[in-house]
Formats: C-alpha cells, structure tokens, sequence
C-alpha cells in the first residue's frame, strides 16, 4: 500500500502535521518523523513502501536529490506565516531583523525593506555555509533578531540576537499533505495502467520491445525473450541490426525461426523518443491466417464433395478418379473438360478436399450465369466509391476469398474475351487490384476451370484467348458420359432411388428389360438426367417392381424435352427495319427449338453473347408494342 513520509525539521510542524491529517481523514498513511537532513535521509531508507516525502527546506532538497524514484513535497512558508514571525519580534522592541533561510522555503533573491518602522534583510541561502556567512554579516551590519529555520535560529544564538522560528502553518502543512496525497493517488492510478499494459503486452502473441534512444532497453515481454532464448532481458546488441536498417518491416531469421519483424518510431511532439520493435512468427501468421480462412466455411465458401461420393465401378471412372487425385497434389492449374451434368464440379470439390488445400475456402463462380458488367467486380473485388452504388469500404473479389484455397471457373468459355486478358495477367502474376484501386494484393490461390465446350475449337474461332488457353490447360481431365459408363448407370440411379424414398418401405427391383432399355438409353442430361429420373421413378412407381413399360414412357418423356423439333425448316421474317432485327427474329425462333448449350454449338456463339443478342430482341418487341 502506498504510504507518505512526513519529515519535520522541528516538534512545532509534527504536531501540527499530525493534528492536519487527522482532521482531513485521508485514507493513505501518513509517517511523521521529527529530524535534521541526516535523520530525514536515515527516515527514508527506514521506511519501506514510500512514495511521496514531505519536508521543508534543505531537507526537502536533500531527500529529492538522493532518492529521485521518491517525489518530495516541499512545505512552503504563506505570507500569514512570514508576518507572524517577524510580528512576534518586534513586539520586542527589535527594528533590524534578519531573515535567514533556505531558498526553497519563502524568496530566493535578497531584499531589503522597511515595515512600520521595521528594518527587513531578506537573505535566502543555497547551503549550510551561506546560512552560516550571511548571519555573521547581518551580525556585523548591527541587526538585532533573526527569524529563519532551525539552522539559521542554532547560529543566531552563537551571536546572543533574538531568535525566531520560521515556521508553516496549519495551512501550509494542509496544502502540503494535498499535494502529497494527489501525488500518491496519481502514482497508484499511474501503477494500475502500467499493471494492465504490461499484462496485457505479456500476454500477446508478439513480441515487444521498446528501445530509447540511448540505446536502453526499457520493456521487453515474454514472447520476445522467447524467441531470442533469453530468460533475463535482452541487449542492445541483440537487436540492433532490426534497429540500423532502413526497412520499417522485414522478415528475418532469429535463432532459426522465421520472424515478421516491425520497427514502430516513438515521438513526442516532434521529438524522436525511441523505437517500439514488434516481432511474430511468420508460422503463426500464416496459422492465424489459416484460422480466418477457415472461418469462410460459416459463408459456404467450401467443398461439400469427395472423391468417395463418385459413385461407379466402371474402369472409365476408376481411371479419371485416380488421375484427379494425381492431380488434386500439385498446384497447377486444371482444366474439366466434359458433357452438362457429368459432375465437373463434384470433382472440382473433390480434388479440393483431396489436396493440402482442403482447410482452405473453395470458392465457385458459373461465368455464363452473370452479365458481362459485374463479372469483373465479382472476380477482382473493387474498393469504395469504384462506381456508383459501390459497396462502403469496398468489397473483396472471389480470388481474394479463395486465397490460399481454390477457384472453381465452371462454363470457363463463357467468359468474355476482356475479362480473359485480366484474368490471365492474374494466373501469371499471382496478384490482383480491385478495381478502382491502386494497391496490388498478392494471392496464393489454385485455378480449376470447366467446361463442356471445345475450347481449342474457340481459340481458331478467335473467341477465346490462345494465351489463356494454355494457361488453364495445364492438366486436363477428361469426363466420360454416362452412356460411356453403361455399367455405373444402375448403381448411381439406386443411389438416388434411395436417396428420394427415405420415407418408402422396402426397395425398387428393375426387370431385366428395363435394365437392358436404361443401359441402351443415351442419357443426354448425363448423370443430372439420371438423377430427375430418380425421383420421377420414386413418385411413380406404386408396387416397387419397375418393368420396360414405365421406363420406356418416363424415358420417351425425357427424349421429347431434349430432342429439339424437326418441323423448323422455315423462319418468317416479318416487318423487317434493320440486319439486327432480322438476326433477333431467328435467333427468338430456334431458342422455342433447341436449348441454350444447342443453339451456341449450332451459331457459334458464346451464352453471353446470346443473352446480349436475346436481351436485343425483347428490348425491340417492347418497342413494337409501344
């Protein structure tokens, strides 16, 4: 507990002091000891646990020289005091006095004046022997009394003049204890904020150390002394090459550990006070890292998939599985070449949780499934005030997300040709800028494209970039149909048979003849078309026997929804105004005949091109209309 020390030169301030204090009722103690400058040192090697000293005079000055982690309270002399005295020895009839003092109590320059007839030498003194000089010279100028301290009163009465305590009173002595006690609470508050930053600074995962200019070490924490296998705190020299740099960050080796390293100068004003050194291993920066991106599962922005939900048993399958987990171990750049709905993204997901990627994000994007105007944004993130309506503070694109993960580009072909040369500046830079920013981020993020077009066929076509071409096709995987894997047909439609009658009892035998119609079927849906054929099959089938018949009608039912018409042999064109609306005209006509994914193959256009091109033609009917 913090206590203060209250040394008096004489018994008149003790009881004085003692009287004060109690009168104040002040929480913290209070020891008074009675003495000269010796005794008043003696006092405070005495008493542990001190924190403010009060005293007067030279034993004020004493004690503030000799104990400097020790804040001294000095007693000051008020005017009420001064004019007491010096009223107490004229009522002898004494009109020369003397005032002889230390310099800290009442003036420090000397003066002479007259009051009521009364002559007054003012002589304040730095020492002992100036107490002693200016008295004998006061003596010889003929004055008659002296008012002062202890020391001068003790030499005074060598000479037989009139003496005259100097002393502080109650009010003095009260502002002085004031004083003491806002010190004290000061210095307690002061030790609780040093108590809580110094708990706080141990118990982080970095390590601090602070530096003076002197070339002192002040403050180093736990971490630090760790990392530089010290027990005690750490030398100058220990640190000093991360000091004598340039650099304000860096990553450096210290004692065989990789260590993010920080210099942070300390100002006062303008004045440079010392540096702040921050250190981290780069281990747990990248665990720490790890642990965020972890935390993106909680968005959805991870890989559901593995390779044991592959269902087939067909050498096909068994031979691409095993080629994706080859694959799944490296970090290059992996192109799924294969028909709509044979499972390019299961696979994508799985060669993700199979590789030492998988406690990273797997983030997915389909690029035929938004307009040419935000797939940049999406990609690339973009920062405050890119364009109008942009997200406040910005917001992160899909690589970003993806860093230290993997990308899934499904429909890669769909991609328009200016988003293609970014995106290839990307894969060979392995750095991104938002848009509408100019701070490069690096990433560190696996690419896996899709798609179930002919990409080469695209590239001689001038759709599709040769440059990226290459870049994406680093490793490619092949997926067969699933009329190339006739023997996997049945096992993935029990699977889903399973999957959709939970609530069933017993299960769906297939007759031989509506084996042989499913293995014969060409199953243009692939595995997607199997799998509507599933729960078809589960709300249709009544006695869980399932023959040709039923088969035969649910199939013709499927065939007559993806084989297009054989009638269009003629488009009417109708009021014609300009080539675009003659091209808008066919296009609307073949799209009631053949599907999306048919009608690009067959004009040799991109999806994002006919969403242009059909976008054109609903704009010009409503204009018809009008």
């Amino acid at each position: 507990m913090s206590k203060i020390l209250l040394v008096a030169p004489y018994k008149n301030i003790a009881e004085s002091a003692y009287k004060v204090a109690k009168n104040m009722g002040i929480n913290t103690p209070i020891i008074i000891e009675i003495g000269n400058m010796e005794e008043g040192l003696k006092a405070v090697k005495k008493h542990q646990g001190i924190d403010v000293v009060i005293s007067r005079g030279g034993t004020a000055e004493m004690i503030s020289s000799s104990f400097q982690e020790i804040s001294v309270v000095e007693i000051k002399v008020s005017i009420n005091d001064f004019m007491k005295a010096i009223s107490n020895v004229a009522k002898r009839g004494v009109n020369k006095i003397g005032v002889v003092n230390r310099a800290n109590i009442l003036i420090e320059k000397n003066i002479n004046y007259e009051m009521f007839g009364v002559k007054i030498y003012m002589r304040p003194c730095e020492n002992v022997k100036k107490i002693s000089d200016e008295i004998k010279n006061l003596y010889n100028q003929g004055i008659q009394a002296v008012v002062g301290d202890k020391l001068a009163v003790d030499f005074a009465e060598r000479y037989n003049l009139v003496t005259e305590l100097l002393d502080s009173g109650e009010i003095s002595i009260m502002t002085a204890i004031k004083e003491a006690v806002n010190i004290v609470k000061a210095k307690e508050h002061e030790r609780l904020r040093s108590a809580q930053l110094n708990a706080i600074i141990d118990n982080i995962e970095e390590g601090v150390i602070s530096i003076t200019n002197d070339k002192r070490i002040n403050f180093c924490n736990r971490v630090a002394k760790a990392i530089y296998n010290q027990k005690q705190n750490l030398g100058y020299s220990d640190i000093e090459t991360l000091i004598n740099t340039d650099r304000s960050e860096m990553i450096t080796d210290i004692n065989g550990i990789e260590i993010f390293a920080k210099v942070i100068p300390v100002y006062s004003g303008e004045k440079h006070e010392g540096n702040i050194i921050t250190l981290q291993k780069v281990s747990n920066i990248q665990d720490f890292e790890r642990k965020i991106r972890s935390s993106l599962y909680k968005k959805g922005l991870y890989a559901k998939h593995h390779f044991e939900d592959i269902i087939g048993e067909s050498e096909s399958i068994k031979s691409i599985i095993d080629k994706a987990k080859k694959y799944a171990c490296t970090n290059s750049n992996v192109l799924i070449v294969g028909e709509t709905g044979t499972g390019k993204e299961i696979f994508a997901q799985s060669m993700h949780n199979y590789s030492e990627r998988k406690s990273g994000p797997f983030v997915s994007i389909n690029c035929a499934s938004l307009p040419p105007s935000i797939i940049e944004s999406e990609l690339f993130g973009y920062a405050e005030g890119a364009f109008t309506g942009a997200r406040k503070g910005g917001k992160p694109g899909l690589f970003e997300l993806a860093h230290q993960g993997t990308l899934f580009l499904d429909e890669i072909g769909e991609l328009p040709l200016e988003i293609q040369g970014r995106l290839l500046r990307v894969l060979q830079e392995k750095e991104i800028m938002r848009l509408g920013d100019d701070k490069i981020i690096p990433i560190d993020v696996r690419i896996i494209c899709a798609t179930n077009r002919n990409l080469l066929e695209m590239v001689k076509q001038g759709k599709f970039r040769e440059d990226l071409y290459y870049r994406i096709n680093v490793l490619k995987l092949n997926l067969p149909p699933l009329r190339e894997r006739v023997k996997d047909i049945l096992p993935i439609l029990k699977y889903y048979i399973k999957k959709y009658s939970k609530k069933k009892n017993g299960e769906i035998i297939f007759k031989d003849e509506a084996v042989h119609i499913l293995e014969n079927y060409k199953w243009p849906g692939n595995i997607r078309e199997l799998r509507n054929f599933a729960e078809k099959l589960v709300v249709l089938c009544e006695d869980s026997i399932v023959d040709s018949n039923l088969v035969s009608s649910l199939l013709n039912e499927e065939a007559a929804t993806f084989e297009p018409k054989k009638i269009i042999e003629i488009i009417e064109i109708n009021k014609i105004k300009s080539l675009k609306e003659i091209e808008a005209q066919i296009i609307r006509q073949l799209s009631e005949h053949y599907t999306p994914d048919e009608l690009c193959s067959k004009l040799g256009i991109s999806r994002v091109t006919l969403w242009r091109k059909l976008n054109y033609y609903k704009n010009e009917k409503k204009e018809i209309h009008n």
